[in-house]
């Protein structure tokens, strides 16, 4: 009994832990304005929606929305297809190189962000896509593509190479064998890395500063970052922007929690 009640209040110490910054913006974006700097922070008599009426109808913020809402999806659907078909042949068959690959893709997995900007800035710049949005679907591409494979192929690996077997016998090729029978029972790992590579093109920042500085095609996580004010920075607004970029993460992530998990799980236990 003492151990169940130490790991619910542990539970509820780390939930409380993790949630309470959100709490706090969100308390902080229906504050009145003259009450956000208050110090110390009070709750305040009477909350308002004026920040959220300065970030939805008196800004670019629903323009930055859009724009990361296409970038992300773009990269979800340029990403998902190439890593599942690089996922089945490692998983699936043996060739000259497969070490190699598998090597390179851990490369490119550890390569910090930082250390890409200066390179694919001046490669962009060449090719004069600075400001468009397939800069940054390329690079959220290349970038996603080592987390989606490994994710993919440590889920392709629990599928008994049997089910391949057995449709080729039925008369399928390899890629019919793939496309009809293994891709949907694989839909769980592919909802999963869908789920966890749009977060992450979301939520992205360095390259989304680098690549498309102009105001039409910025992103919200950017967007957020570069809120000014007249005389002072508008805290208020800030929070609400941070609320409204956070809003739709959490609502997508409830409907899949379960593959979500699922996907990440996927190989952690012998079945």
């Amino acid at each position: 009994m003492l151990k169940k009640t130490v790991f619910y209040l542990f539970s509820i110490l780390v939930i409380g832990w993790s949630i309470s910054p959100f709490l706090w913006i969100l308390l902080t974006s229906l504050k009145p304005a003259s009450q956000v700097m208050q110090l110390p922070p009070i709750f305040p008599d009477n909350y308002t929606i004026d920040a959220y009426k300065n970030v939805l109808l008196g800004s670019h913020f629903p323009k930055y929305l859009c724009n990361s809402f296409m970038v992300s999806l773009s990269t979800v659907l340029i990403t998902i297809p190439f890593s599942l078909l690089a996922a089945y042949g490692v998983s699936r068959f043996s060739f000259r190189g497969k070490t190699v690959f598998l090597f390179t893709v851990i490369i490119l997995f550890t390569l910090p962000s930082i250390s890409l900007v200066a390179a694919l800035y001046k490669l962009f710049y060449a090719l004069g896509w600075i400001n468009l949005p397939i800069s940054l679907i390329c690079t959220y591409s290349a970038h996603n593509f080592p987390l989606a494979f490994f994710l993919l192929a440590k889920y392709l690996d629990k599928i008994p190479i049997e089910m391949d077997r057995a449709a080729l016998m039925d008369g399928c090729n390899y890629f019919q064998t793939f496309r009809y029978v293994i891709t949907p029972i694989t839909l769980p790992g592919i909802i999963s890395a869908s789920v966890l590579i749009f977060i992450f093109c979301w939520n992205e920042f360095l390259f989304a500063l680098t690549f498309t500085p102009d105001e039409s095609t910025r992103m919200a996580s950017v967007g957020i970052a570069l809120f000014q004010g007249t005389y002072e920075i508008p805290w208020g607004d800030i929070a609400a922007a941070s609320v409204v970029v956070t809003l739709p993460l959490l609502i997508f992530l409830m409907f899949f929690q379960k593959y979500v998990v699922q996907g990440l799980t996927s190989g952690a236990v012998k079945e």
